[in-house]
């Protein structure tokens, strides 16, 4: 009964076994190989010949790692061993080649370290040649050094006068120039102090050095001012406020970099230059915000081709940043500012005239039922709410007609300070006449007044047609503006039934 289980756990631990065997194999093959390589390349090296000092630097330090690798020989070879040993005991199938180069690695090791020795021997041979070589090389790279300091200083970036775009030029010459020199330097100094020999100072490549470090953060610095500037100023107007505060953010960083180079470059002319050119930028920036406002109007571009003298074209697929930045608007300042700073109020008021011109396009007369006669009177509610609205109105534009920037409105605040007057004048006078009508049509009413006083019932009879028919075609139109300022019945009209109703009482 047990044959089933017997022969599953057979099989599991064959094929654990099989799995086992195969991680050990390629983690004892990793490592062999790793090895093997190892002194396949310092082999390699070690045989490569032998021509200048920094072979003879690469040799040494070849040697040094061979030393600090003996000490480790046993831990790397050891575990190699021991896993191609266990995979032998077991009967685990391992190419041929594998075995032979297991079985080979420390007599390979051992021929490595030979050839080490023998190399260490010929280079204790070389080095008095190589020594006397370098000594020689040295003297001559130190007159060398002493006329690249000449140059530099006849023919550098640092010449008195020079322009910054030409020092930029000159300094990518002289950088290529002292590239190989400083690999020379490098390498001599190294090679004296391989054979302990006193180290030779180069003050002129130190300094020359130093010089081209800063200049680098200078004149690298002002090529990304000059290029981004550049860049900005060909951006299309209509594009502007929306580049804004990526061109202030950006600038201002500039100045924060400029603001850290060495004091010892103030009165460098690039320096004086990029100063300049940031500072400027960073000036402008705000009047180019207050100019590309969605206040600015043309009458606004008109005043300022005015004040800076100057003649734009403003075709939106043509006018640019640069059109506005070259017309000297730092020596206008103030004047464009005031320019700009008005066009943001003269919106304003441009803004409380369009709620004007919305509020009263919406505001309606409101009529009440009387009697028999319809909707012929105004409801008091309404019409008071109105009169308040009236008053609300008539305050702001009385405001807006003393103020220095409704100039440009003068004519259209002036037009609704009129219509406000006749409004106000048209509905006291309804209000008045629509009191005494109501008052008198009671009176009329009755049977015995119109008996006694025939003459004045007749002429209530009129008044009475008038007032209604008048106020059913405001009642009609229901708008204010138009019942009040867009036709003359009203002003026509009213005057006549208030004398006529004072006749009447």
């Amino acid at each position: 009964e047990t044959q089933p289980l017997k022969v599953s756990l057979k099989a599991e631990a064959a094929t654990w076994k099989k799995q086992f065997a195969k991680n050990l194999h390629a983690h004892g093959k990793d490592q062999l190989e790793t090895i093997v390589q190892y002194m396949k390349d310092t082999t390699l090296q070690l045989n490569r010949k032998i021509e200048d000092l920094e072979d003879v630097r690469h040799v040494m330090a070849i040697q040094q790692d061979i030393r600090i690798k003996e000490s480790e020989i046993d831990s790397i070879m050891n575990p190699i061993e021991e896993v191609y040993g266990l995979l032998t005991r077991y009967e685990v199938k391992v190419p041929k080649e594998e075995t032979d180069v297991v079985a080979e690695l420390r007599g390979n090791w051992t021929t490595m370290n030979a050839l080490a020795v023998s190399v260490g021997e010929n280079l204790q041979r070389l080095q008095a040649g190589f020594k006397r070589d370098l000594v020689a090389q040295v003297k001559v790279f130190v007159v060398d050094a002493q006329e690249f300091r000449k140059d530099w200083d006849a023919n550098g970036p640092m010449v008195d006068g020079l322009a910054p775009a030409e020092a930029v030029e000159r300094l990518k010459d002289f950088q290529t120039k002292f590239a190989p020199r400083k690999a020379k330097w490098d390498n001599f100094s190294s090679g004296e102090a391989l054979f302990g020999l006193p180290v030779t100072l180069y003050p002129e490549l130190e300094k020359t050095e130093k010089e081209i470090e800063f200049l680098d953060k200078l004149y690298s610095l002002w090529t990304n001012v000059t290029q981004t500037i550049g860049g900005y100023v060909d951006i299309l107007w209509t594009e502007v406020r929306e580049n804004i505060d990526v061109m202030t953010e950006t600038v201002t960083s500039f100045q924060a970099q400029c603001k850290k180079l060495p004091k010892a470059m103030r009165d460098w002319p690039a320096y004086v230059d990029l100063r300049k050119k940031i500072d400027d930028f960073l000036e402008m920036l705000p009047l180019i915000q207050m100019l590309a406002a969605p206040a600015m109007r043309p009458r606004h571009w008109t005043r300022f081709q005015e004040i800076t003298g100057s003649e734009l074209d403003m075709a939106e697929d043509t006018f640019k940043l640069q059109n506005v930045t070259e017309c000297s608007i730092l020596k206008h300042y103030e004047d464009i500012e005031e320019c700009a700073a008005g066009a943001v109020k003269e919106e304003q008021v441009e803004m409380k005239l369009k709620q004007v011109d919305g509020d009263w396009e919406d505001l309606i007369f409101v009529f009440n039922e009387f009697k028999q006669h319809g909707r012929v009177v105004l409801d008091m509610v309404a019409t008071a709410e109105l009169i308040e609205k009236l008053e609300d109105t008539s305050m702001a534009l009385g405001g807006m007609a003393t103020n220095r920037y409704s100039a440009p409105f003068k004519g259209k605040v002036q037009d609704w300070i009129t219509k406000m007057a006749t409004i106000e004048e048209i509905i006291n006078m309804w209000l008045n006449v629509q009191n005494m009508w109501m008052y008198m049509e009671a009176v009329f009413s009755g049977g015995d007044i119109v008996k006694q006083l025939p003459s004045e019932a007749k002429r209530f009879k009129n008044i009475d047609k008038q007032f209604v028919k008048m106020a059913k075609v405001a009642a009609d139109v229901q708008n204010v503006v138009e019942v009040c300022c867009d036709s003359k019945m009203m002003m026509e009209v009213l005057p006549v039934l208030t004398e006529q109703l004072e006749l009447c009482q």
